[in-house]
């Protein structure tokens, strides 16, 4: 983790208005500096860069916030690689953490960096150099690769032979143990003999998001086995979380709304070369959760391409299972199923950028393709057909992040089963407690399954449905949730905020789950005295939550800072309503649990308290 006080003194010598002037046309007007906003189509210019504050907004789009967060906004970089990039203008060394590795352990990453570069110039070189290039130069051409898009993408050319890279870089034992490192090189114990990964292939470097070569994919020229290959996974590259052409869109694309995810190297650049430039492309590896959550982070919308066969839709389906979680209002997916035959590569030379854009327009959004796909051997017009649907959906739906979207697929679930959205909510709710060990016990729901000396109780105009009701059980914990993000979102713009917390209301939360995170936060701030959303959120870059912490703070604000405060007020005396009328059911169910024989007068005389207060509040 990198300190806050580092990232405090990072920004005091950081100037906002070079580091925004150095990237769009500012103008001087009075004490502020003007210009056409970068990160939404304007004519006028609304942009506006204080120099005084180290702050800017664009009264068109709200965007705002500090150098820091113009850099990762704008160069669509990550929180440490945007810390290293102004601290490498300020003349500033990032102090090493634990977390970031040893001395050592960086040095020699750089080296790996290095000799992945240099294995890139050699692949480059061949590509212009060799006497076998003829073979490599026609298959491109064949597919249609300009220079300036091989040149973009890097793209080279591996001779065949056994050894040609190795040979050319390993000067040195330290050189020969990086190239092995590197996956460039395999060397055979058993022979003693090393040899080059990649012969006889054209060339793919796999860039990161900060544009170093990380990897190398390569396309078997002619006959032979596999027709891709890849680099292993290396103490720079690891598949699961990269992206091939990630950089490259961001680098030919200023302004990116979505990305295109496709199957193939040649298919991103394929692409490219009839000016898609947003396609990207998995390493080997099925769509991960990683992945997504990279994608989403830079863009609001994901097209996922696949064939149209079985094999297609099956790798579809496993798409959209991961992408479910990460579904949050804003964000969407579609899916697009190629025709038989076809691949981006060939129908976008086929069809041209026109008529493949109108395709991406035309796919299937996430909520079709995830009904349609349930319903496939489902008969939707009985009642087992309905309730089979259900209990498949529901558990799916529930995976959904609380907002909108969620409440319009169990809507539309709603619509397909006939059943009560707060019906289905419920029951899902029922099914779920069954299999989850902590949760209490299920109450039986009707009045002949109520202890018989409760009876009297419910006779006396008292129903099981006062006592509790799932459905408003799991509506007040959506509420909850939503609010504490509401706080977290609050805390995160105004630490100060904290103040207004005492040791009565944070150990009033402390017994409601779900409210763990606002209250780190809160402690976090008073006891590191943090004044900073920026030191507030660095305290958390090495956590899981860090991802979902950055999105609040970038997230648009329609409150005004001075409404905060008793807006925050507002929210925590709700927080703590419902955290007391969870309380009140949980008693409620514990005194039910007794048959109403056993019971002291004085529970009794409690239950009927809550029941008749359960009323009230209807």
């Amino acid at each position: 983790m990198i300190a806050p006080e580092f990232i405090d003194e990072l920004l005091a010598r950081t100037d906002i208005v070079e580091v925004v002037q150095s990237r769009v046309v500012l103008k001087k007007t009075g004490q502020n500096y003007t210009g056409l906003c970068p990160f939404h189509k304007e004519k006028s210019p609304s942009f506006s860069v204080s120099q005084d504050k180290q702050f800017y907004y664009c009264f068109g789009c709200q965007a705002s916030g500090s150098a820091l967060k113009f850099l990762m906004e704008f160069e669509r970089l990550e929180f440490l690689a945007a810390i290293e990039m102004l601290a490498g203008n300020a003349g500033m060394q990032v102090p090493q953490t634990s977390s970031q590795g040893s001395p050592e352990r960086n040095e020699r990453r750089k080296s790996i960096y290095n000799i992945l570069e240099q294995a890139a110039d050699f692949y480059q070189a061949q590509l212009k150099q060799h006497s076998h290039k003829a073979q490599a130069i026609d298959y491109l051409k064949a597919r249609g690769v300009s220079g300036e898009i091989a040149r973009d993408f890097g793209l080279g050319y591996a001779p065949p032979g056994w050894d040609n890279l190795y040979k050319d870089q390993a000067k040195t034992n330290l050189e020969h143990d990086l190239l092995i490192e590197s996956g460039m090189v395999v060397h055979n114990k058993d022979e003693d003999k090393t040899y080059d990964r990649f012969r006889d292939r054209i060339m793919f470097p796999i860039r990161d998001i900060r544009g170093r070569v990380i990897a190398f994919g390569g396309r078997i020229l002619g006959e032979g086995q596999p027709k891709y290959l890849n680099s292993p996974e290396t103490p720079v590259f690891h598949k699961g979380r990269e992206l091939y052409g990630l950089f490259e869109a961001r680098k030919r694309t200023q302004k990116l709304t979505q990305f295109l995810v496709v199957e193939g190297y040649m298919d991103v650049v394929a692409l490219a070369q009839n000016d898609i430039n947003y396609a990207v492309a998995t390493l080997g590896t099925a769509t991960s959760g990683e992945h997504l959550e990279r994608m989403f982070r830079l863009v609001s919308r994901l097209v996922f391409c696949f064939d149209g066969d079985n094999a297609g839709r099956n790798a579809a389906w496993k798409a959209l299972t991961v992408a479910l979680p990460l579904m949050r209002d804003g964000r969407s997916a579609r899916f697009l199923f190629l025709p038989d035959g076809e691949d981006p590569d060939s129908l976008v030379r086929k069809e041209g950028k026109d008529k493949f854009e109108w395709r991406l327009d035309q796919a299937q959004p996430l909520p079709d393709f995830f009904f349609n796909k349930l319903q496939a051997d489902i008969d939707i017009k009985s009642l087992d057909g309905k309730a089979h649907l259900s209990n498949l959906a529901m558990p799916m739906i529930n995976e959904i992040p609380s907002g909108v979207f969620k409440q319009l697929m169990i809507e539309q679930l709603s619509i397909l089963t006939g059943l009560a959205a707060d019906k289905l909510v419920a029951a899902s709710a029922s099914v779920a407690a069954r299999y989850v060990p902590s949760a209490p016990k299920s109450k039986p729901t009707k009045a002949e399954s109520v202890p018989q000396g409760a009876q009297e109780t419910f006779q006396q105009g008292m129903s099981r449905q006062d006592v509790t009701s799932p459905a408003n059980s799991s509506r007040e914990n959506i509420e909850f949730a939503k609010l504490v993000t509401m706080a977290i979102a609050m805390l995160l713009r105004q630490p100060e905020l904290s103040q207004q917390f005492d040791a009565k209301i944070y150990g009033r939360l402390e017994a409601s789950p779900g409210s763990e995170l606002l209250l780190e936060l809160i402690h976090a701030i008073v006891a590191r005295e943090i004044s900073s959303p920026l030191m507030l959120l660095a305290t958390w870059q090495d956590r899981p939550e860090f991802d979902y912490l950055r999105d609040l703070i970038e997230q648009e604000q329609l409150l005004d800072v001075s409404e905060l405060p008793e807006e925050f007020t507002g929210v925590i005396n709700t927080l703590l309503r419902l955290t007391d009328a969870q309380s009140g059911q949980l008693l409620r169910a514990d005194l039910l649990s007794k048959p109403f024989d056993e019971m002291s007068e004085s529970e009794r005389e409690m239950l009927r308290n809550l029941v008749k207060s359960g009323q009230k509040r209807k």
